[in-house]
């Protein structure tokens, strides 16, 4: 344990059978070495955070995620696609709370193409145009794209042209494709999931990723 301290006090990468060994440490210990390491890389007092509002502009999918509770199929009474009336209320009391950005995702919706995409992308920016589009993950994007016919580098470059300015890392959940079959069955797969991220970076867009933990994965998954 105490190599390992070192190391990371160090700023020395740690290989993956160190990495895996920090699950074991009491949490609170391991807590106060990161807190370390951020004094240590960022000594300035101060953070930084922003004002925004998820939006989803649609709950229908086709996913089947055994963990989500948001989606619903089509047809259901609570199954719904925003008007633009609704997305513009909902932005407009973002803004005056002060807020600058959006994230805006929904389902593998069963019917929309990539025209209503860009459609709504651009009717926010012609309509908002000081708000920051954060939306549509991996997912969503690579369902748009086999919707639609189209390459994950056209579809990401429509897309961008549209208004999209950042793609989020949703559905990323645990990038090992065991796990996402068993939690995720119709959500795509760990390969086009990157592929997004990778395409999205050379089109100079940013990114960001999560990780849903907790449940089916093993540290080494994890």
């Amino acid at each position: 344990m105490n190599k390992i301290k070192e190391k990371i006090l160090s700023h020395k990468r740690l290989n993956k059978e160190e990495a895996i060994s920090l699950f074991d440490w009491e949490l609170i210990s391991l807590g106060k070495l990161a807190d370390r390491v951020r004094w240590g890389l960022h000594p300035q007092p101060v953070v930084t955070y922003i004002v925004d509002r998820n939006i989803n502009y649609s709950n229908i999918c086709i996913s089947g995620c055994k963990f989500c509770a948001f989606w619903r199929p089509k047809g259901h009474q609570e199954a719904y696609v925003l008007t633009k009336e609704q997305l513009g209320k909902k932005i407009e009391e973002l803004l005056t709370l002060g807020g600058i950005q959006i994230l805006l995702q929904g389902g593998l919706h069963p019917d929309l193409d990539i025209e209503f995409y860009e459609e709504m992308l651009s009717w926010i920016k012609r309509n908002y145009p000081s708000i920051h589009i954060h939306g549509l993950s991996p997912p969503e994007i690579a369902h748009i794209a086999q919707k639609s016919g189209l390459s994950l580098r056209e579809t990401i470059n429509r897309l961008k042209q549209a208004g999209l300015d950042s793609i989020p890392g949703g559905g990323a959940e645990i990038l090992v494709d065991r796990v996402r079959k068993s939690l995720s069955p119709h959500k795509c797969n760990t390969v086009p999931w990157l592929k997004v991220m990778e395409i999205a970076h050379q089109l100079g867009l940013k990114t960001t990723a999560t990780m849903m933990f907790g449940h089916i994965e093993t540290y080494e998954e994890r």
